[in-house]
């Protein structure tokens, strides 16, 4: 069966990945400002609390990753689809790209070093998928 291949919609901006205690509070603003337009994921684990937001909105006091560009594969992916993610992390893993992805409930954001993202874009491209 061939790899799925998707519509890749790049979403504006540099990311970071920032990481908190685990006992941190996730700051409210990234989830109520109301001029706030891009991602945000906010992943608790017993080891830390794990945003993923626009570079201007991270917290100050986390440690820091980035900047990365993002892009989305937007859905809704049915959840038996199976392959997608690897479809879009195994051409840029060949290359020593390095990935970072973020599943949601309609579709899942692939991120890579937004120093990598001509690379990035030429890789998923050539597997197949449309980058918009």
């Amino acid at each position: 069966m061939p790899a799925p291949s998707v519509v890749l919609r790049p979403l504006a901006g540099d990311y970071v990945i920032a990481r908190l205690a685990p006992t941190a509070e996730p700051p409210a603003r990234l989830l109520t400002s109301p001029d706030l337009d891009g991602f945000v994921s906010i992943t608790r684990t017993p080891q830390e609390l794990s945003i993923v937001c626009r570079s201007e909105s991270a917290p100050e006091d986390a440690e820091i990753d980035g900047p990365w560009t993002a892009v989305y594969a937007s859905g809704p992916i049915p959840f038996g689809l199976t392959g997608v993610v690897t479809s879009l992390v195994a051409p840029l893993s060949a290359v020593g790209c390095p990935v970072f992805v973020v599943s949601t409930f309609d579709g899942d954001v692939l991120m890579f070093p937004t120093a990598s993202r001509d690379q990035a874009r030429e890789q998923l491209a050539a597997a197949g998928h449309t980058l918009l």
